[in-house]
Formats: C-alpha cells, sequence, structure tokens
C-alpha cells in the first residue's frame, strides 16, 4: 500500500513539475493542465515503445523508416508541448496541438498501413476526440468527432475510386503482431486517460467538499473567536433540551450568561483591533476550562453562553465551575497594546428547574448575569433557593 501511494506521489510530483505557475491560479485551469500534462506523459511513452517494437517484428526496412518518420517527430512534438507548458504555460495552443499531432499520426498510420479498409491502425481514431473531449469540453470534442468523421468518409471515397495507399503491414504474422500492438496502445491510452480523469474527479470532489465544509463551519461559528455562533448556539442548546427533557427524571444542565466587565473602556482607549485579541484570548481561556460535555457561545459583542453539565443541579459544582470560569477570566491580558484586564459578570438558569423553553432559559440566565453585574466579578442564579449565589 506504502509502495502504490510513493508511485502516485511520484506521478503527481512528476506532473506538477510542468505546470507553469500561471496556471495555478485557478483551480479549474489547474486541473485542466494536470489532465494536458498527464496526457502527453502518456503518448511518447506509447510512441516510443510502438517505435522500438517494429525493429523486432520481420518489417522490411522501409517500414521501418516510415514508422520512425511517423513517431519521432511526434514523440518530438510532444516534449517541445511539456516545455511549452513548464516554462510559458500555454495552455490553449499545447491543448489544440496535442489534438492535431494525434489526429495527423493516426492518420498517416493509416495512410502507411493500407487505407481505412485495410489499416490496423483505424481504431486509433477514436483517441483523437476523445483526448478533445477531456481538454475542451463538449463543443470542442464534437468538432473534432466531425473532423473524423470527414476524413474517414474521404479515405472511404479515396478507396472507392480505387487510389490506393501505402502498405507496409504484408504478411500475416505482420498484420497480427500489428493489431496487437495497435490493441495495446489503444488500451494504454484510454486506460491512462481514463486514469487520470478518475483521479482528478476524486481531486475536485476533495476540494468541494472541503469548500462545502468551510463554509458550513463559517455559517456555525464565529469567525473571531472560532466558538459556535448565536444562531449554531442556540441549535446547541435546543438539542440538549430535547435530549435531556426525554430523560426520567429530565437530566439536569446549567444555561450561563456572560458578560465582560471593563470591555467597553479598552476598546474606546485602545481600539477594535485591541479589543478583538481580548475577545480572542477570553475565548480561549473559556473552552480550556470547560469539560467535554460543556459547551460555549459567542452571542454578540463581549456577552457569551455557556451550557455546563452540573450534577444533580448540587450548589458546591455550580460554585466550583463558576469560580474557576471568573478566575480564568480576570487573570491579566497581553495585548499588542500592553497587559490589560477585565473581569465577567455570570448568571446561570438551571435547566428543568428554571424553565423548559429555550426562550424562558435564556431570559432567565440573562436576569441573573444582570443581577451579577451590579457587582462585577461575581455569579448569580435565576433560582436562588436552589444554587444559593456567590461571590469570586
Amino acid at each position: 500500500m506504502k509502495s502504490t501511494t510513493d508511485k502516485q506521489r511520484f506521478l503527481i510530483a512528476l506532473v506538477d513539475y510542468f505546470i507553469h505557475p500561471s496556471l495555478r491560479v485557478d483551480s479549474d485551469m489547474f486541473h485542466r493542465a494536470r489532465i494536458l500534462i498527464a496526457t502527453i506523459l502518456i503518448f511518447p511513452v506509447v510512441s516510443l515503445s510502438a517505435f522500438l517494437a517494429v525493429p523486432l517484428i520481420n518489417f522490411t526496412q522501409t517500414s521501418i523508416l516510415i514508422a520512425g518518420g511517423l513517431l519521432l517527430p511526434t514523440t518530438g512534438c510532444f516534449i517541445g508541448l511539456l516545455a511549452l507548458l513548464h516554462r510559458r504555460g500555454s495552455y490553449m495552443f499545447s491543448a489544440v496541438a496535442t489534438v492535431c499531432v494525434l489526429l495527423l499520426l493516426v492518420v498517416g498510420g493509416i495512410c502507411v498501413s493500407g487505407g481505412v479498409a485495410h489499416s490496423p491502425v483505424t481504431p486509433l481514431l477514436v483517441v483523437p476526440p476523445l483526448t478533445a473531449y477531456f481538454f475542451g469540453g463538449v463543443r470542442w470534442g464534437g468538432h473534432v468527432v466531425a473532423a473524423v468523421f470527414l476524413i474517414l468518409i474521404s479515405m472511404v471515397i479515396l478507396h472507392y475510386f480505387g487510389i490506393d495507399f501505402i502498405q507496409t503491414v504484408n504478411t500475416p504474422e505482420q498484420l497480427i503482431i500489428t493489431h496487437f500492438l495497435v490493441s495495446f496502445v489503444n488500451l494504454a491510452a484510454i486506460s491512462g486517460m481514463g486514469f487520470i480523469y478518475e483521479f482528478t474527479a476524486a481531486a475536485l470532489k476533495r476540494e468541494r467538499d472541503l469548500e462545502r465544509e468551510k463554509y458550513v463551519r463559517l455559517a456555525k461559528t464565529d469567525p473571531l473567536t472560532g466558538l459556535a455562533n448565536r444562531r449554531n448556539f442556540d441549535a446547541m442548546l435546543q438539542e440538549r433540551i430535547d435530549l435531556y427533557g426525554m430523560q426520567a427524571p429530565p437530566r439536569r444542565f446549567a444555561l450561563g450568561y456572560l458578560d465582560l466587565d471593563g470591555f467597553k473602556p479598552i476598546n474606546d482607549q485602545f481600539g477594535h483591533a485591541v479589543g478583538d485579541e481580548v475577545l480572542r484570548i477570553v475565548s480561549e481561556r473559556l473552552r480550556a476550562v470547560l469539560r467535554g460535555s460543556d459547551f460555549v457561545g459567542r452571542h454578540g459583542g463581549d456577552e457569551f453562553m455557556l451550557m455546563l453539565d452540573v450534577a444533580g443541579g448540587e450548589p458546591e459544582a455550580m460554585e466550583k465551575m463558576a469560580n474557576r470560569l471568573l478566575t480564568a477570566i480576570a487573570k491579566p491580558i497581553k495585548t499588542s497594546a500592553g497587559e490589560v484586564g477585565v473581569t465577567g459578570s455570570l448568571g446561570f438558569a438551571m435547566f428543568p428547574l428554571d424553565a423548559y423553553g429555550i426562550e424562558a432559559l435564556k431570559q432567565y440566565a440573562d436576569e441573573a448575569m444582570y443581577e451579577a453585574k451590579k457587582e462585577h466579578n461575581t455569579w448569580r442564579t435565576y433560582n436562588k433557593a436552589i444554587a444559593g449565589k456567590g461571590k469570586k
């Protein structure tokens, strides 16, 4: 498995080497260039393989020279196109030239091996249109298909009127071997382009999925702090209310409403950029204090909301967690403008003791927070008979 991965990485690195920086700006163009370069890399290998196989077969010297006259210049053209893509990024010219060279090569091969009626090369006429569809889409592929049909019709007419083509495949043995070579070339070309297409399609799907995940994440998170935004927090709160409310007896949790004390003067004195630094640091501290079953979101401005799992709703557990949160917030904060400090006013409402509905629960937590705001750096609960009140 590791060997296969290494081979894929090598092939990707080889293809990407020939991509000019100008072709990397747009994702769609980048992947089209990848397909083009990978296809161009395939054809020189196939052409050279076919040329090297010709002398091994009992062909005449003339046939070998004709094969060399077709295959070697074609290989040189492909290598030149790779260099052009690497140095100048001429995608459109290289794509058109690739299709034209392939079409000329196949037509030339048909003309020197008996014509369309007898040549074993005729099945290769499917390769240029397929390549055109890869590089230029439906419209360009359609044009090349039309051109191939015209060429076929022209050669059929020439054959009908008795115009002879050069025949370099003379014996049944040569014909069988040539058929084998053409089948090999056809399979290699189509399979190679199919693999390139599937690989590129998979890469595009990964990019699309990553983009979708990015937008989903942006829709659910606060861009400044990375915490859940108000909409996402409300959705999570409703899910927890539904989940905990179904249990018998309903499981308890605390909804906390947190407001920062002393934040506005920092914003006014040092500017919003420093204020944003403070909000990010406070958010990190809140996340560090909370446990896996707890949840925090930014409600807006310098206000945060928390969902805390409190076993049984014991006052000791509430007091411990509230003090930990307030202590973390009150630590000095190092910013680009120097060291600053804020504290927190924290209010709690308990589900289901104070309310079952999301709006009522949020309202009671907000009222408890405003009670705490009268003293600063303290916490309050909405139902004082259950959890009492504390002061940091």
